[in-house]
């Protein structure tokens, strides 16, 4: 399994063709709003590290969390309602995603072109889900919500790619921590 997931992730980073999605998701960030005030609380500023791995638990907690109660019988009420609480808090996530991409070199880039297509997929998938479920078709629903969540588990690995291979969002802001060329790393003065 590692061996394959290693080989997507190197295809990825290789991958010429996300250069142009890449450039259109640049371009989409018009220059004023990447020193912005809204932008700098999307990027974590204040926090001293990116937002977007905190604002990301919410969804896919909620995500994992319905799929849990999609299994005991009864509960899809309880489990529509997480989605619908997963799907209101996606669009934090997406735009303190979007927020970090202007500061991403080019394979940087293109992974993160790759993570979040498999995660617009997820929420493509969890929207059609939260409709199904209302309109009586549960066990589709549930189906449709299992795609979803492998969906993000892939767009996970490749958001830990980034962030760990990759360095995106490492050290950029003061506070944070820097690594050295061995892996060891030291709190920044």
């Amino acid at each position: 399994m590692l061996p394959l997931l290693r080989k997507f992730t190197r295809r990825v980073e290789r991958s010429e063709a996300l250069d142009r999605a890449a450039a259109a998701i640049a371009e989409f960030i018009p220059p004023q709003l990447r020193d912005h005030r809204v932008t700098n609380v999307l990027r974590g500023k204040f926090l001293g590290h990116p937002l977007h791995p905190i604002a990301v638990m919410l969804p896919i907690g909620m995500y994992a969390a319905s799929s849990v109660l999609d299994l005991a019988p009864g509960e899809s009420k309880a489990s529509r309602a997480l989605i619908g609480i997963g799907l209101a808090s996606t669009p934090v996530a997406v735009a303190s995603g979007l927020a970090e991409f202007t500061s991403l070199e080019k394979d940087q880039r293109r992974a993160a072109v790759a993570h979040l297509a498999f995660n617009g997929g997820a929420t493509l998938c969890y929207l059609t889900s939260f409709r199904l479920r209302g309109h009586g078709f549960g066990v589709v629903a549930r189906g449709v919500s299992l795609i979803g969540l492998t969906l993000i588990g892939v767009g996970g690995y490749l958001g830990g790619h980034l962030t760990y291979a990759q360095g995106a969002g490492v050290g950029r802001e003061a506070g944070g921590w820097e690594f050295s060329q061995v892996g060891t790393s030291t709190a920044a003065p």
